[in-house]
Order: structure tokens, then sequence, then C-alpha cells
């Protein structure tokens, strides 16, 4: 406030006090307050109006200053946002992160199983960072053996030849504020098991399976390739960007034009160059789809064996079945024999029976018909003699001799 201002007031101060001094004998007492109210507002209002123009003075000073710091925040602000030049801003990085993010997921890495795997594959690893976890019960994960940083030279690169692999999918069945407890989703085999045992850690769990992308073995060298790939696999990763050939299939070739740029399949005859495209692999679909093939060819095994053993029961029955058989047979062509040569008896005591009914038919019919002959021998004897008799002896009294 300046020396000006403070004068004033102090007048102004002293002009209400003297006025009500020199008029407290004519007036009232109210009114002698209402003045001395009325002057001390006055000076209090000049007061902060006095303040206030001060205070507008000192903060309009700064105003250019702080009108030129903001604009070069703001420059700044943007340049850190979308970038200057080369310089690429936070968007971009943010993009760029959420982009590996999505496609990754979150990982928890340094992860060390603790305790042993029980007969279910169930295994409790400890998380250390971050803190907490994050990770709730339900959630699925995929493990991986992690290659262990070297401490000596953080930089250093990694050698493919490490043996590290994948363990498995998991379910998170128990949260803890150390860690988590782990339970496979698939069925564990013994390779699978043994495998869980042997793995001290570290390990890296990723909440998505890891996509396959040509980016990764870019310009990786043949050697490099050929320790991380397997034999069978190791042409597909080696002939990515070369020279498609006739053989190759057409969902594995693309077609680029004059200006090496990509052509749709239905253009792919109007193309310049014809190059090899290694199909990608969605392995995560690859090993549920293995998982269940791997159970179904089990269940086919187990099936099998259970048939295999049926058979062969079925095979020993019939086997003791055909024993039983052929000693029935045995029997039955003892019986066989015996009944033919009790057949052969019969039939010669059936043959003598036969010629002995058959003689006896003959000496019958020539028995009777001697004794027809006989009979009428006798008749016409017995005729012969009561004619004879008739003759030689005299008739009775009174009865006529029958004339012969």
């Amino acid at each position: 406030m300046t020396l000006v201002v403070q004068i004033v007031l102090v007048l102004a101060l002293l002009a209400g006090m003297i006025a009500p001094f020199i008029g407290n004998k004519h007036w009232h007492w109210s009114q002698l307050t209402l003045v001395v109210c009325i002057t001390l507002a006055g000076v209090g209002f000049l007061f902060l109006a006095a303040e206030t123009v001060r205070t507008h003075h000192v903060l309009r000073a700064k105003l250019p200053k702080l009108e030129k710091d903001l604009t070069n925040a703001n420059t700044q602000h943007e340049n850190l946002l979308h970038g200057s030049g080369d310089t690429q801003g936070t968007l971009d990085l943010e993009h760029r992160l959420q982009m590996v993010a999505r496609d990754r997921g979150r990982v928890w890495r340094q992860v060390m199983p603790v305790g042993e795997v029980d007969d279910q594959g169930q295994v409790e690893v400890k998380i250390a960072q971050p803190n907490p976890h994050g990770l709730a019960e339900s959630t699925i994960v995929f493990a991986f053996e992690a290659v262990e940083p070297n401490l000596d030279d953080p930089t250093a690169a990694v050698e493919p030849s490490t043996g590290k692999q994948f363990l498995g999918e998991f379910r998170v069945i128990e949260a803890k504020d150390s860690g988590v407890v782990l339970e496979p989703v698939q069925l564990i085999n013994p390779r699978t098991g043994q495998r869980l045992v042997e793995s001290p850690g570290p390990w890296s769990l990723y909440e998505t399976m890891p996509a396959d992308r040509h980016s990764l073995f870019a310009g990786m060298p043949e050697e490099e390739l050929r320790q991380m790939m397997p034999a069978e696999t190791v042409d597909e990763y080696l002939r990515h960007g070369t020279p498609a050939t006739a053989d190759d299939n057409e969902f594995e070739v693309v077609g680029l034009d004059e200006n090496d740029q990509p052509l749709g399949p239905e253009d792919l005859d109007q193309a310049v160059k014809r190059l090899y495209d290694r199909p990608l692999r969605d392995y995560a679909y690859l090993f549920a789809e293995l998982a269940q093939q791997r159970v179904l060819l089990l269940a086919r095994t187990q099936a099998t064996t259970e048939d295999n053993a049926k058979l062969a029961e079925s095979i020993e029955s019939a086997q003791r079945l055909g024993k039983f058989r052929q000693e029935q047979k045995e029997m039955l062509s003892a019986d066989l024999d015996g009944m033919q040569h009790d057949r052969q008896a019969i039939e010669t005591h059936r043959s003598r029976v036969l010629n002995m009914l058959t003689n006896a038919r003959k000496q019958i019919d020539e028995r009777l018909k001697e004794n027809s002959q006989i009979a009428r021998q006798l008749t016409n004897l017995q005729l012969g003699q009561i004619q004879q008799i008739n003759q030689t002896a005299p008739a009775p009294a009174g009865v006529e001799t029958p004339t012969p």
C-alpha cells in the first residue's frame, strides 16, 4: 500500500473521529454512533479497496511472465504427448505399449515354485514382484521356464540353447499374499509331471499365450534358428521371405507388386514377386487341440487294450471250448465206432432173422399147402367112407334109401 493512500486513510479516520467530538453537544447519541460506524466502515472499505488495487497490481505484473511460461509448458506438453521431429511422444509410446500388452497380456516373471508338486500336478508358487501380484482365483495362466538373467552383464544376449520349455496351462485355485497355488488345466501325463518336478525355477507366467510373429525371428542367423527350432520345422523359418516354389501351398505364398506392396489373394496372378510366407501358429489352440487328441488317443488305447484283453479271454475261452469239443468229438467218435459196430451186428442179426423169417414163411406156406392137400384128401376119404357106409348099411324103417 502506498504512502499517499495511508495518509488519506489516516486523515479520513481523524475527520470521522473529530466530527462526532465536535457535534456531541447537539447530536443525539444514536446519531453519533451512526457517524462513527459509517466512518469506520468507510475507512475499512478504503483499506480493502487499496489492498485490492495493490493485489491486482502485483498479480498483473507477473501475468506476462506466467503467460510465457504457460505457453512454453503447453508446447513442452504437446511435444511430450505427440513428439517432435524424430522423437516419439508418450501417446505413441503408450499405444505401442498397449499393443504389446494386448498381444502379450500380463506377465509375472521370476516366479519360484514352493514345495513339491503333488500327484494332481498342483504346485504353490511365490511371486515377488509386483506386490500385490493381482492374480485372482480361476485365472488361467501359461507357465514357461524362464532364463535366469546374467547379473554380471544384464545386457548380455541370452543363449537360445538353454533347454527351457513350456510347462503347461494352469488355473489359479488359491490366491495368497505371497503367491498362488496352480492346478493344471489338462491332465498331467508322466512326462509333463516329471518335467514339473525337475524344474527348479524361475518361471514366467503369461496371462495370454505368446503369439507367433514373423518379426520375432527376422534377421536371426541360421545357426541360432537351428538351435532353437526342431529340425522338422526349421526350414519354414529359414525360407520365410525367400522366393516361393511351385510346390508351395497357395495359402503360404504372398504376392508383391512393382513397389513391393503386398497384393490380395485374388490378385496373386498379377504379382511381380512371389515370396514364401511362413504360416503363423496359434499355440494356445494347438496345445489345447493336441491335449484333446491325446485324451482321445488315451481313451482309444485304453479301449483297445480292454478289447484286446477281452479278445484274448475270448480266444482262451474258445480254445478251452475247442479242446472240450475235441474231447467230445473223440468221445463221440468212439461212440460212433461202437454204434457202427453195434449196427453192423444188428444188421447181421437182422439179416439172419429175415432169412429165418423167410424160411419160416416158406415152410409155413409149404405146410399150409400140404395141410390143404391132406385136408382135401381127408375130406375125400371121409366122403368115400360115408358113401360106402351108406351103401352097405340097411336103411331104417320108413326111411327111403337115398339114391347115390
